[in-house]
């Protein structure tokens, strides 16, 4: 029994170091200052903007060691525009990340809310 618990504990750990420290990639139907204020609007009072790697970066406040998230926006044709999110700094104790989960939660997120972002309604009118 607890060697199974075990052996669960480390499978997850495992997969949360391996999912935060991996790149999402994003296509969205929104320009790219249009993504980028919809990503900023993501992150709360308890995200500080910082220095970094990406057109946006965030770090948590209220944690010690807390990992960075960057996010980086390229234009895709007429009106869309990939968005690109990925752990650009961290501490490791052991060779373990430091908020791991947190990096990973918040980066899934961001890329699952930022898709679901309402692009603005065409104009058309009704033919008679």
């Amino acid at each position: 029994m607890w060697t199974l618990l075990i052996i669960a504990v480390i499978a997850w750990t495992v997969f949360v170091q391996v999912q935060a420290r991996r790149q999402l990639d994003v296509l969205v139907p929104l320009s790219e200052k249009a993504a980028a204020e919809a990503v900023t609007s993501l992150f709360g009072v308890t995200w500080s903007q910082v220095e970094g790697r990406g057109h946006l970066n965030f770090k948590p406040r209220l944690r010690r060691h807390a990992p960075t998230l960057s996010i980086s926006f390229e234009p895709e044709g007429t009106g869309k525009c990939q968005v690109s999110i990925w752990t650009s700094a961290w501490k490791t104790q052991y060779g373990v990340m430091a908020h791991a989960q947190l990096a990973w939660r918040k980066k899934r997120s961001v890329a699952n809310r930022i898709q679901q972002v309402p692009t603005q309604p065409q104009q058309w009118s009704r033919g008679t």
